[in-house]
């Protein structure tokens, strides 16, 4: 799809300022609904908001192993528009969900294949989250990098950019992430890999941001299961645990306090670490361990001390752990997961 940006930006920035302007639905406390749809908000049913791949089946569009018949992972939620212009053109504004700082902006559709995208950083919450905006049709030019957001903020235009595919006009969509990002180290694991193609995004290229299920999150908050993000990773069931030997402080561990048991200080300097991931992936919890508890432990740098094997085999798509022997070792998404985590140490 060739567009050009800053025409179709002049051409829609009308209608929304005048049509939409403060208009993003509300959810609980600051959080609001990425797009005008009220759908969610009313509590109808997914079809209402979300867009579905070819394949027409309303899961696609959700997170987890949606797709391929479970055998692919989807770290987004995708929504549809309800607003097109002459052209069949999807013409939703997007909002930012919340308070937050510009923190990544993608102009440049082939760059990435998610296309035009848009990170905004929320500080404000705990942990801090990032929010994530792509196949955009347009960045509006306030959400510029460095630039302070304010929740319900218009920040761009639904559209279909993507690099490296085409989305068709009838499935336009914002796809929509909320997680967090894994290391500031990112670029020094990336070079390391030999991937053939430059890093165009810094820290928040897709692969250093772990996303989670924000439908399930915003179901939990609307119905009062858990009172803020917090709460709801606390929630999480643990999937896997590794030990790390590792003297080394991970950029993460300052980053997101509220994650570590103990916080980010600690009198004694950690021998290594033991980190609890979801199915998917999140480090939802960081446990310091001692010299003397590390002498105790295996000697290899990253070792499996749970698997959940019967969560684990519900969720295929993200191999987090592989049988080797008979014996469980760390899959591919562990592994790389926890090789950044640990990049320069």
């Amino acid at each position: 799809m060739t567009v050009d940006v800053s025409t179709d930006f002049l051409r829609l920035a009308a209608m929304v300022s005048a049509s939409f302007l403060g208009c993003a639905p509300a959810l609980v406390g600051q959080w609001l609904w990425p797009t005008p749809n009220k759908a969610f908000a009313e509590a109808r049913p997914y079809e209402d908001f979300v867009q579905p791949t070819v394949s027409g089946l309303t899961v696609s569009a959700l997170f987890g192993c949606s797709r391929s018949d479970g055998r692919q992972f989807h770290e987004g939620l995708d929504l549809k528009p309800i607003e097109r212009d002459g052209r069949g053109e999807a013409a939703d504004p997007i909002f930012s969900v919340l308070p937050g700082i510009v923190v990544h902006a993608s102009p440049k559709a082939g760059a990435s294949s998610y296309g035009r995208y848009l990170v905004i950083e929320h500080r404000g919450q705990r942990p801090a989250l990032v929010s994530l905006y792509a196949h955009l049709l347009s960045i509006d030019p306030s959400a510029r990098v460095g630039a302070g957001v304010g929740g319900g903020q218009v920040v761009a235009v639904m559209g279909r950019s993507a690099g490296g595919y085409s989305i068709p006009r009838d499935r336009a969509h914002l796809h929509f992430e909320v997680g967090v990002y894994l290391s500031q180290r990112f670029q020094q694991w990336y070079d390391g890999r030999g991937f053939g193609s430059p890093n165009e995004h810094g820290w928040f290229n897709g692969m250093n941001i772990v996303g989670l299920d924000f439908l399930d999150f915003a179901e939990r908050l609307r119905a009062k299961q858990v009172r803020d993000v917090g709460e709801y990773i606390a929630r999480q069931p643990v999937a896997l645990t590794v030990f790390v030997r590792s003297a080394f402080e991970p950029d993460f561990v300052r980053r997101y306090p509220e994650l570590v048991d103990g916080g980010a200080a600690a009198v004694d300097r950690a021998a290594g670490w033991e980190i609890d991931f979801t199915w998917y992936g999140f480090p939802k919890e960081w446990r310091r361990v001692s010299s003397y508890e590390a002498s105790r432990r295996p000697a290899d740098k990253y070792a499996i001390v749970f698997h959940d094997a019967a969560l684990l085999e519900r969720y295929p798509c993200q191999s987090m752990v592989r049988t080797r022997g008979g014996r469980p070792a760390l899959g591919p998404r562990a592994q790389d997961a926890l090789d950044i985590l640990f990049t320069g140490g």
